[in-house]
């Protein structure tokens, strides 16, 4: 064999082997990605059972403390503290229990047809106390029930949702979660965040916890109160809470001003559930709103949301 065709053997060989090392190396990555795919399914399949876990774990305590404490509900019972971290193989579970009730229904402004006119005086004196306008509580009854709000605020409304993209119509019908805030007019990114974390969105019946609510939710309770009134308020539940909702009317700050009673308790029957899990690199967090009743609690409605500790990066 000539020299030539040595040489062109010896290229041919060397091209085989590294078509073959190429072919190797990629069939590695694939299986790699293969693997690290596998191990993401299985992460993110078990820390969803884990969260359900979580969410059955807040049933059993809402549950136990509705036969335990009787009727009355407070910041002082076992489920509103905060809960230890459940360690998991290859990570932890984390869940706290929020009371609903403790916030302003914004569902309560229309009830049997009819404006009510005392959560509706709330509303507005809640958005004062945000720093925002009362009025805005009219863009809410008008998305509800457009006829029971003045002509000029709903047409105004209504050719407002007509020239967004894409245009819509008021959805004449309760809430059913509180992002859709975001939808009304007059509401913009900024209005909603300030009064996300004092509001709910409940069967227009469901009544206000005094022994949960906030200072701000508090203060709103009657026309002259400021924040301070309401921390004062807040006080005065000391750790077990009013047995009444004569005990809050009873304080000094409320015995001269006209407090309604209608849709204010001292128990509560919503309830939110958060339960985040962490295994490996997965990060999950469950919101789960829970109704209790007749002894027992049950899930009404699920929404996973971005967790408190986002996953690791890969």
């Amino acid at each position: 064999m000539k020299r030539s065709q040595y040489g062109v053997a010896l290229i041919t060989v060397l091209l085989v082997v590294a078509l073959a090392a190429t072919v190797c190396a990629a069939l590695v990555t694939r299986q790699q990605l293969s693997i690290r795919s596998i191990a993401n399914q299985l992460h993110a399949r078990q820390a969803w059972q884990y969260a359900r876990g979580g969410e059955q774990l807040a049933i059993a305590l809402l549950a136990a403390d509705l036969r335990q404490a009787g009727t009355t509900d407070h910041r002082g019972e076992a489920w509103a503290q905060t809960l230890p971290l459940y360690p998991l193989e290859g990570g932890g579970l984390s869940l706290s229990i929020e009371d609903l009730s403790g916030r302003f229904n914004l569902n309560s402004v229309v009830q049997g047809g009819q404006v009510d006119a005392d959560a509706f005086a709330r509303l507005q004196r809640l958005l004062a106390l945000l720093q925002l306008d009362p009025q805005l509580a009219w863009q809410l009854v008008a998305w509800i029930a457009p006829a029971l709000a003045p002509d000029a605020i709903r047409l105004q409304a209504e050719r407002s949702y007509q020239h967004r993209t894409p245009a819509y119509q008021p959805a004449r019908r309760a809430l059913r979660d509180v992002s859709e805030l975001r939808l009304l007019a007059g509401f913009d990114e900024a209005a909603y965040q300030r009064l996300l974390p004092h509001v709910s969105a409940l069967p227009a019946s469901a009544t206000l916890n005094l022994n949960t609510a906030d200072p701000w939710v508090l203060a709103s309770l009657a026309d002259g109160l400021a924040l301070g009134d309401g921390r004062r308020l807040a006080d005065a539940r000391g750790g077990s809470g009013f047995a009444s909702v004569d005990g809050l009317l009873a304080q000094p700050l409320l015995q001269r001003r006209q407090v309604a009673r209608n849709g204010l308790a001292v128990s509560s029957n919503w309830f939110q559930a958060s339960s985040e899990v962490a295994i490996g690199e997965r990060r999950l967090r469950l919101l789960s709103v829970l109704q209790r009743d007749a002894g027992a609690a049950r899930v009404v409605a699920r929404q996973l949301v971005p967790p408190v500790f986002p996953e690791k990066d890969r």
